[in-house]
């Protein structure tokens, strides 16, 4: 059950609780836990009437808006959901799932695009679901947009600019990793590196005199964030520092502030929002054998089902005929304190290959948060587990699916696979406020 339901949601009449639902009928540990916190419970109300206000709004755009908003509430389950099995009894937060994004992004879908992003904005249907280098890939289809080329300096004298205090600082203190930006004809360009595990940006944005680079204020786009996609570039006749963010394989964020002769302009956010298909990449099954067709498929199965629905009643109930001693004791055995899925442990298994090296390249471990459920294979009931990919505390969105079963008791992997998500077809684009930095 979701609160919000989509196909009647334009036809609901205004409700009189907070929620988007009826609280006195919540009935899914979602839904009481959503009206037990006044904030999310509000929250809740403000993006339901947000939802048939875009319906209403866009009856051309009806289908695309219904299916994001499906993809929306499964990633707002699977926040919520989390938040409930890490803080037991605990109240949400108010910014459990991003509810305010999700709500500015429906409000903002008549707001207008500025420049530069326009040209993006327009541009975003021709995108290859595949390509997840945006700017690259809207150029090669006929976009007029130039990225900046990087320049690596082994020295600080490689600099060709006679740099003011402030670029010389960034230069000496980015020592060996320094780069700065060239693009042909453009006024403007950075110093930048990239630091640590996590990719964060230190850059300093400078305007070109000549043979001079004096130093000018960052925008916002170029802030000290990480794990994201500094540009400089050439959208049409404007230059702007760009950030490309992805919010997995359903949102892409492209942050950009224009170059207004002497200093950036205003930052500007556009949001947009695709489809996304589940694919196999690998299986493989005890003791060595890939791929594993069978396998599969009921792997496929299961991952199109919790991708819906990211809550581990929707595979326990999966009708399976399970044997439910069989399941039990397996159960059991994983939730030991010495068993894979030990509540108080913080290790997990990896996805099992058997030796076929379908996962080489992937996040194939699971993390804490994995789920456990019944699981029917060649008619035997075994121990599934399902989560997202996981290398240490990274994450993707992949679905990584394995069976185990109890064999003098202990338990023995008996098949796995492996099923990549990929980003499917533009669906809505919108303009929403551009959040405060977050330096780090």
């Amino acid at each position: 059950m979701r609160s919000i339901f989509i196909g009647a949601a334009v036809l609901a009449p205004a409700l009189s609780y907070a929620a988007g639902f009826d609280c006195a009928k919540a009935s899914t540990p979602i839904e009481k836990a959503i009206c037990a916190s006044p904030k999310v419970s509000a929250l809740d109300g403000e993006l339901g009437d947000a939802f048939k206000v875009a319906l209403a709004g866009h009856p051309g755009k009806a289908d695309a808006l219904k299916l994001d908003q499906r993809h929306w509430l499964a990633s707002r389950d699977e926040a919520i959901s989390s938040q409930i099995r890490d803080e037991p009894g605990k109240t949400l937060s108010g910014d459990v799932a991003r509810y305010r994004d999700r709500i500015d992004f429906l409000k903002g879908l008549d707001a207008p695009v500025p420049k530069p992003l326009d040209v993006i904005a327009a541009a975003l249907p021709k995108l290859s679901g595949s390509q997840y280098d945006v700017l690259h890939g809207l150029a090669a289809k006929g976009v007029p947009l130039v990225v900046a080329k990087s320049s690596d300096m082994s020295k600080p004298s490689d600099f060709p600019y006679e740099a003011d205090k402030t670029v010389a600082n960034a230069l000496t203190e980015g020592s060996g990793d320094a780069q700065y930006r060239v693009l042909a004809g453009s006024p403007v360009s950075s110093v930048y590196s990239l630091q640590g595990t996590a990719n964060c940006w230190s850059e300093t944005p400078f305007r070109i005199e000549g043979k001079k680079a004096i130093a000018v204020e960052a925008p916002d786009a170029w802030g000290a964030d990480c794990m994201s996609s500094h540009e400089l570039v050439k959208i049409a006749g404007d230059y702007a520092a760009v950030v490309v963010g992805y919010g997995g394989a359903d949102e892409l964020r492209v942050q950009a502030a224009r170059w207004e002769g002497k200093a950036f302009g205003k930052d500007a956010l556009l949001v947009a929002r695709f489809d996304h298909t589940l694919s196999i990449k690998g299986s493989a099954c005890a003791p060595k054998q890939s791929p594993c067709d069978d396998f599969a498929a009921t792997a496929m199965t299961v991952a199109n089902r919790f991708d819906r629905s990211p809550l581990a009643d929707t595979l326990a109930r999966l009708p399976q005929g399970a044997d439910k001693a069989a399941y039990a004791a397996a159960y059991a055995a994983a939730t030991a304190d010495d068993g894979m899925a030990a509540k108080k442990s913080q290790t997990r298994p990896s996805l099992p290959d058997f030796g076929t090296g379908f996962t080489d390249g992937s996040m194939a471990d699971y993390s804490a948060e994995g789920t456990l459920f019944p699981l029917t294979f060649r008619g035997e009931t075994l121990l599934g587990y399902i989560d997202h990919g996981h290398v240490g505390w990274r994450v993707n969105d992949d679905w990584i699916v394995s069976a185990w079963r109890l064999k003098a008791g202990q338990l023995e992997p008996v098949a796995s696979a492996y099923i990549e998500v990929k980003r499917g077809a533009f669906l809505l684009s919108s303009m929403v406020p551009v959040p405060a930095p977050d330096p780090h």
